[in-house]
Protein backbone atom coordinates (compact mmCIF):
# COMPACT_ATOMS: atom_id res chain seq x y z
CA UNK A 1 0.00 0.00 0.00
CA UNK A 2 1.27 3.37 -1.35
CA UNK A 3 1.77 6.17 1.81
CA UNK A 4 0.93 9.50 0.81
CA UNK A 5 3.54 12.48 1.63
CA UNK A 6 2.38 16.21 1.49
CA UNK A 7 5.26 18.35 0.63
CA UNK A 8 5.62 22.36 1.40
CA UNK A 9 8.43 23.37 -0.32
CA UNK A 10 9.32 26.66 0.72
CA UNK A 11 12.13 28.95 -0.26
CA UNK A 12 12.81 29.28 3.73
CA UNK A 13 11.19 26.33 5.42
CA UNK A 14 10.00 22.78 4.07
CA UNK A 15 7.10 21.04 5.88
CA UNK A 16 6.63 17.22 5.17
CA UNK A 17 4.48 14.87 6.77
CA UNK A 18 2.38 11.52 5.73
CA UNK A 19 -1.19 10.91 6.12
CA UNK A 20 -2.41 8.66 7.77
CA UNK A 21 -3.59 5.17 6.12
CA UNK A 22 -7.44 6.23 7.08
CA UNK A 23 -7.97 9.17 6.47
CA UNK A 24 -11.57 10.93 7.36
CA UNK A 25 -11.90 13.49 4.61
CA UNK A 26 -14.76 15.08 6.85
CA UNK A 27 -13.02 15.41 10.04
CA UNK A 28 -11.35 18.37 10.22
CA UNK A 29 -7.99 17.40 12.75
CA UNK A 30 -5.19 14.76 11.24
CA UNK A 31 -3.24 12.53 13.78
CA UNK A 32 -0.28 13.38 10.97
CA UNK A 33 2.26 15.30 12.91
CA UNK A 34 4.67 17.11 10.23
CA UNK A 35 8.11 18.00 10.30
CA UNK A 36 9.99 21.83 9.67
CA UNK A 37 13.25 21.46 7.89
CA UNK A 38 15.14 24.73 6.84
CA UNK A 39 15.38 24.02 3.34
CA UNK A 40 19.05 24.86 3.20
CA UNK A 41 22.86 24.00 3.53
CA UNK A 42 25.23 25.25 5.52
CA UNK A 43 29.06 25.32 5.54
CA UNK A 44 31.00 26.45 8.71
CA UNK A 45 34.01 28.23 8.47
CA UNK A 46 35.14 27.93 11.72
CA UNK A 47 34.44 24.03 12.29
CA UNK A 48 35.07 22.81 8.79
CA UNK A 49 31.88 20.67 8.71
CA UNK A 50 29.05 20.71 6.13
CA UNK A 51 25.08 20.84 7.68
CA UNK A 52 22.21 20.33 5.70
CA UNK A 53 18.65 21.20 6.59
CA UNK A 54 18.09 20.86 10.96
CA UNK A 55 22.01 19.49 11.03
CA UNK A 56 22.24 23.62 11.39
CA UNK A 57 20.65 22.72 14.92
CA UNK A 58 24.00 21.07 15.84
CA UNK A 59 26.22 24.07 14.92
CA UNK A 60 28.38 26.43 17.02
CA UNK A 61 29.25 28.90 15.83
CA UNK A 62 26.16 30.40 14.48
CA UNK A 63 27.65 33.61 12.93
CA UNK A 64 30.41 31.23 10.67
CA UNK A 65 28.07 29.70 8.64
CA UNK A 66 28.05 30.17 4.99
CA UNK A 67 23.94 29.47 4.08
CA UNK A 68 23.12 28.25 0.84
CA UNK A 69 19.21 27.83 -0.25
CA UNK A 70 18.28 25.88 -3.66
CA UNK A 71 15.67 28.85 -3.80
CA UNK A 72 16.12 32.27 -6.03
CA UNK A 73 13.11 34.42 -5.36
CA UNK A 74 10.94 32.15 -4.70
CA UNK A 75 11.59 29.20 -7.31
CA UNK A 76 14.13 26.12 -7.64
CA UNK A 77 17.29 26.61 -8.81
CA UNK A 78 20.25 24.99 -7.39
CA UNK A 79 18.53 20.66 -7.60
CA UNK A 80 21.41 19.40 -6.04
CA UNK A 81 20.84 21.30 -2.98
CA UNK A 82 17.15 20.36 -2.98
CA UNK A 83 17.96 16.96 -3.53
CA UNK A 84 20.49 16.84 -0.41
CA UNK A 85 17.43 18.46 1.52
CA UNK A 86 14.88 15.67 0.48
CA UNK A 87 17.22 12.91 1.02
CA UNK A 88 17.65 14.68 4.58
CA UNK A 89 13.60 14.50 4.42
CA UNK A 90 13.48 11.02 3.53
CA UNK A 91 16.08 9.71 5.82
CA UNK A 92 15.50 7.28 9.14
CA UNK A 93 15.64 10.44 12.00
CA UNK A 94 13.09 12.34 9.98
CA UNK A 95 10.39 10.60 8.76
CA UNK A 96 11.77 7.27 7.29
CA UNK A 97 9.67 6.70 4.01
CA UNK A 98 10.98 4.96 0.74
CA UNK A 99 10.64 7.08 -2.05
CA UNK A 100 9.45 3.91 -3.87
CA UNK A 101 6.36 3.15 -1.97
CA UNK A 102 5.25 6.65 -1.87
CA UNK A 103 3.07 8.85 -3.42
CA UNK A 104 3.56 12.92 -2.90
CA UNK A 105 1.86 16.28 -3.51
CA UNK A 106 4.08 19.06 -3.56
CA UNK A 107 3.44 22.86 -3.59
CA UNK A 108 4.16 24.94 -6.76
CA UNK A 109 4.27 28.45 -6.14
CA UNK A 110 2.15 30.62 -8.83
CA UNK A 111 4.09 31.68 -12.24
CA UNK A 112 5.91 28.86 -12.36
CA UNK A 113 7.70 28.68 -15.36
CA UNK A 114 7.12 25.32 -17.44
CA UNK A 115 11.01 24.69 -17.01
CA UNK A 116 10.95 24.70 -13.21
CA UNK A 117 7.89 22.37 -13.92
CA UNK A 118 9.61 19.93 -15.94
CA UNK A 119 12.71 20.05 -13.89
CA UNK A 120 10.37 19.05 -10.81
CA UNK A 121 9.19 15.64 -12.70
CA UNK A 122 12.22 14.84 -13.50
CA UNK A 123 13.29 15.44 -9.71
CA UNK A 124 10.54 13.39 -8.08
CA UNK A 125 10.40 10.69 -10.91
CA UNK A 126 14.30 10.09 -12.06
CA UNK A 127 16.75 11.52 -9.10
CA UNK A 128 14.45 10.89 -5.97
CA UNK A 129 12.02 7.65 -7.25
CA UNK A 130 8.53 8.30 -6.01
CA UNK A 131 6.20 6.00 -7.42
CA UNK A 132 3.37 9.07 -7.88
CA UNK A 133 3.62 12.88 -7.82
CA UNK A 134 0.86 15.50 -7.82
CA UNK A 135 1.74 19.55 -7.93
CA UNK A 136 -0.76 21.63 -7.03
CA UNK A 137 -0.65 26.05 -5.96
CA UNK A 138 -0.59 26.52 -1.77
CA UNK A 139 -3.28 29.15 -2.10
CA UNK A 140 -5.54 26.74 -3.55
CA UNK A 141 -4.29 23.98 -0.65
CA UNK A 142 -5.48 26.72 1.98
CA UNK A 143 -8.69 27.07 1.04
CA UNK A 144 -9.46 23.72 0.75
CA UNK A 145 -8.18 23.45 4.56
CA UNK A 146 -10.11 26.42 5.31
CA UNK A 147 -13.13 24.53 4.07
CA UNK A 148 -12.46 22.13 6.26
CA UNK A 149 -11.70 24.01 9.84
CA UNK A 150 -14.62 26.76 8.99
CA UNK A 151 -16.89 25.38 7.06
CA UNK A 152 -19.88 28.08 7.74
CA UNK A 153 -17.02 31.29 6.68
CA UNK A 154 -18.39 33.60 4.25
CA UNK A 155 -15.45 31.92 1.87
CA UNK A 156 -16.51 28.45 2.47
CA UNK A 157 -20.26 28.92 1.66
CA UNK A 158 -19.34 31.19 -1.14
CA UNK A 159 -15.80 30.01 -2.72
CA UNK A 160 -15.17 33.93 -3.12
CA UNK A 161 -12.77 35.76 -1.47
CA UNK A 162 -8.80 36.69 -1.62
CA UNK A 163 -6.36 34.68 0.15
CA UNK A 164 -2.87 36.29 1.14
CA UNK A 165 0.05 34.31 0.89
CA UNK A 166 3.26 35.76 2.53
CA UNK A 167 6.26 33.32 1.96
CA UNK A 168 9.94 33.76 2.47
CA UNK A 169 10.80 35.46 -1.06
CA UNK A 170 7.36 36.77 -2.03
CA UNK A 171 4.05 37.42 -1.12
CA UNK A 172 0.79 36.82 -3.64
CA UNK A 173 -2.79 38.14 -3.07
CA UNK A 174 -4.91 35.08 -4.93
CA UNK A 175 -8.45 35.74 -5.71
CA UNK A 176 -10.60 32.38 -5.71
CA UNK A 177 -14.32 32.80 -7.18
CA UNK A 178 -15.94 29.08 -7.25
CA UNK A 179 -13.34 27.70 -5.51
CA UNK A 180 -10.98 28.22 -8.43
CA UNK A 181 -7.79 30.85 -8.96
CA UNK A 182 -8.10 33.77 -11.01
CA UNK A 183 -4.99 33.39 -12.30
CA UNK A 184 -5.48 37.13 -14.12
CA UNK A 185 -6.00 38.87 -11.04
CA UNK A 186 -3.19 37.40 -8.84
CA UNK A 187 -0.71 39.98 -7.94
CA UNK A 188 3.19 39.50 -6.67
CA UNK A 189 4.83 41.09 -4.57
CA UNK A 190 8.82 40.29 -4.02
CA UNK A 191 8.36 40.92 -0.31
CA UNK A 192 8.87 38.36 2.79
CA UNK A 193 10.15 37.33 5.22
CA UNK A 194 13.99 37.00 4.25
CA UNK A 195 13.68 41.25 3.95
CA UNK A 196 12.04 41.45 6.93
CA UNK A 197 14.77 39.57 8.77
CA UNK A 198 17.69 41.53 6.53
CA UNK A 199 16.01 45.14 7.95
CA UNK A 200 16.06 43.69 11.20
CA UNK A 201 19.70 42.97 10.86
CA UNK A 202 20.24 46.31 9.68
CA UNK A 203 18.31 47.89 12.27
CA UNK A 204 20.19 45.85 15.15
CA UNK A 205 23.54 46.13 13.57
CA UNK A 206 22.83 50.07 13.45
CA UNK A 207 21.93 50.97 17.21
CA UNK A 208 23.41 48.12 19.03
CA UNK A 209 25.61 45.45 18.30
CA UNK A 210 26.68 44.42 14.85
CA UNK A 211 24.69 41.15 13.68
CA UNK A 212 24.93 41.54 9.68
CA UNK A 213 26.54 37.80 10.00
CA UNK A 214 23.81 36.43 12.63
CA UNK A 215 21.47 35.16 10.24
CA UNK A 216 20.35 32.36 11.98
CA UNK A 217 19.61 34.43 15.23
CA UNK A 218 17.70 37.72 13.65
CA UNK A 219 15.68 34.93 12.28
CA UNK A 220 14.83 33.06 15.23
CA UNK A 221 14.16 36.30 17.17
CA UNK A 222 11.81 37.73 14.36
CA UNK A 223 10.30 34.46 14.62
CA UNK A 224 9.58 34.63 18.11
CA UNK A 225 8.56 37.86 18.76
CA UNK A 226 7.32 39.26 15.31
CA UNK A 227 4.06 39.49 14.42
CA UNK A 228 0.94 40.89 12.24
CA UNK A 229 -0.79 43.86 13.81
CA UNK A 230 -4.67 43.46 13.40
CA UNK A 231 -4.96 47.40 14.96
CA UNK A 232 -1.57 49.06 13.10
CA UNK A 233 -2.14 52.76 14.77
CA UNK A 234 -3.13 51.09 18.17
CA UNK A 235 -0.29 49.18 18.26
CA UNK A 236 2.20 52.13 16.84
CA UNK A 237 1.10 54.44 19.97
CA UNK A 238 1.83 51.72 22.10
CA UNK A 239 5.13 51.22 21.20
CA UNK A 240 5.88 54.66 21.61
CA UNK A 241 5.12 54.30 25.28
CA UNK A 242 8.01 53.71 27.94
CA UNK A 243 8.06 51.33 30.92
CA UNK A 244 5.72 48.43 31.93
CA UNK A 245 2.83 50.85 29.79
CA UNK A 246 4.27 49.48 26.69
CA UNK A 247 2.83 46.00 26.45
CA UNK A 248 4.77 45.29 22.93
CA UNK A 249 8.18 45.87 24.43
CA UNK A 250 10.16 42.77 24.99
CA UNK A 251 13.71 41.98 26.47
CA UNK A 252 15.62 39.13 24.11
CA UNK A 253 18.45 37.63 26.05
CA UNK A 254 21.58 37.11 23.45
CA UNK A 255 22.96 33.94 23.45
CA UNK A 256 26.17 33.37 25.77
CA UNK A 257 28.34 31.44 23.22
CA UNK A 258 29.05 28.10 25.78
CA UNK A 259 28.67 25.02 24.40
CA UNK A 260 25.24 23.06 26.23
CA UNK A 261 23.41 26.45 26.95
CA UNK A 262 20.90 28.57 25.13
CA UNK A 263 22.20 28.98 21.62
CA UNK A 264 19.63 30.87 20.31
CA UNK A 265 19.02 33.36 23.21
CA UNK A 266 15.55 33.32 24.99
CA UNK A 267 12.58 35.57 25.81
CA UNK A 268 12.60 37.61 28.76
CA UNK A 269 9.27 37.55 31.10
CA UNK A 270 7.79 40.60 31.90
CA UNK A 271 8.61 39.25 35.09
CA UNK A 272 12.20 38.58 34.78
CA UNK A 273 12.47 41.60 32.85
CA UNK A 274 11.55 43.42 36.50
CA UNK A 275 13.84 41.54 38.02
CA UNK A 276 16.80 42.02 36.17
CA UNK A 277 16.19 45.75 36.04
CA UNK A 278 15.54 45.92 39.85
CA UNK A 279 18.29 47.68 41.69
CA UNK A 280 20.61 45.37 43.70
CA UNK A 281 23.21 46.17 46.27
CA UNK A 282 25.59 47.98 44.28
CA UNK A 283 24.16 47.58 40.98
CA UNK A 284 26.33 47.63 38.22
CA UNK A 285 28.63 49.94 39.63
CA UNK A 286 32.69 49.39 40.19
CA UNK A 287 34.52 47.32 42.31
CA UNK A 288 35.48 50.70 44.49
CA UNK A 289 32.09 52.38 44.10
CA UNK A 290 30.65 49.16 45.80
CA UNK A 291 33.24 49.29 48.53
CA UNK A 292 32.52 52.77 49.21
CA UNK A 293 28.61 51.88 49.10
CA UNK A 294 29.18 49.15 51.51
CA UNK A 295 31.61 50.95 53.87
CA UNK A 296 29.10 54.28 54.10
CA UNK A 297 26.18 51.31 54.86
CA UNK A 298 28.18 49.35 57.56
CA UNK A 299 26.96 49.76 61.36
CA UNK A 300 30.47 50.83 62.52
CA UNK A 301 29.93 53.72 60.27
CA UNK A 302 26.56 54.15 61.60
CA UNK A 303 27.74 54.43 64.96
CA UNK A 304 30.73 56.78 64.83
CA UNK A 305 27.84 59.23 62.96
CA UNK A 306 25.86 58.79 65.95
CA UNK A 307 28.46 59.85 67.96
CA UNK A 308 29.89 62.47 66.41
CA UNK A 309 25.93 63.97 66.36
CA UNK A 310 26.69 63.70 70.05
CA UNK A 311 29.43 65.30 70.54
CA UNK A 312 28.71 68.38 68.03
CA UNK A 313 25.19 68.47 70.19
Amino acid sequence: MLQTLIVDNGAGMLKAGLLPPKLDATAASLDAVPVRLPNCTAKSRAEKKFFVADGLDTAVELSALYIRRPHERGFVMNWDLQGDVWQRMCHADVLGIKPSDTSVLVTEPLFCPNEIKDNMDEFIFEEMGFQRFCSAPAPLLAYADHKCWDPDSVLSRTGCGIIVDSGFSFTHTVPIYEGRIVHKACRRIDLGGKALTNLLKETISNRHFNMMDETVLINSIKERLCFVSNRLDEDLRMCKKRGTANLIRRLYCLPTGLVGQDRLGHVLEPEQEGGSSAPRAGGGSSPSKRTKAESQNSPEKSRDSGNKGKTTG
